[in-house]
């Protein structure tokens, strides 16, 4: 079974997204996700034995006890590995502790059951589109590029659209012709009160 651990998002961020893309047709060489499949990855796990899901769902929902609700916002535009090959298209989000905490956190109790710990530090980002052709890359990055600013997303931080984060979850991916299919297998709800003090959000 191919699974991964994420925060899902809300339809209005979303939407904000869908329409941040705007295309009237597909684009030779760019694979965008579908709206309804958008995400911010905390673990990618890859092929698991189905014999140690429940173990991994006892582990998580022991850890999510450890964590209050906390908000979320969007940054700016992003590319992997860099603007003149760009690979991936992503959204990114304004630095928070909580979130790389539970990123780290995550990580390490997966760790435990023999899956493989993230080399690189955790970068927060919603993947908007895989790229084969780099030039029709860098062109959808510059068009985001060009509606964050007509829209004053940069500059200005109170206009970028924020949201609550009070769950994580487990996710099976299921690979088909036509994309991936995405089954929430496992909710993992975070704590409102941790012993009696509530965790900042940041």
């Amino acid at each position: 079974m191919r699974c991964f651990i994420a925060i899902e998002l809300p339809e209005d961020i979303k939407n904000f997204i869908d329409k941040l893309i705007n295309l009237k047709s597909s684009v030779e060489g760019v694979n965008f996700v579908k709206k309804e499949n958008l995400h911010l990855t905390l673990k990618f796990i890859g092929e698991i034995e189905i014999d140690l899901i429940s173990l991994i769902v006892k582990s998580l929902k022991d850890l999510a006890k450890g964590f209050s609700p906390f908000t979320l916002k969007i940054s700016h535009p992003g590319v992997f590995p860099d603007k003149a090959k760009p690979r991936v298209l992503w959204i990114g989000l304004e630095s928070s502790e909580v979130l790389k905490e539970l990123a780290v956190k995550v990580d390490e109790e997966i760790y435990k059951f023999g899956i493989e710990k993230e080399h690189r530090g955790f970068k927060s980002h919603i993947t908007l589109a895989r790229v084969k052709n780099f030039q029709n890359g860098r062109y959808i990055y510059e068009k985001i590029w060009k509606t964050f600013r007509e829209n004053k997303l940069i500059d200005n931080p109170a206009q970028k659209p924020y949201f609550y984060v009070t769950e994580f979850v487990l996710m099976k991916s299921t690979l088909t012709p036509k994309g991936s299919i995405y089954e929430v297998l496992e909710r993992f709800p975070l704590s409102d009160n941790i012993n009696g003090i509530i965790k900042q959000n940041t």
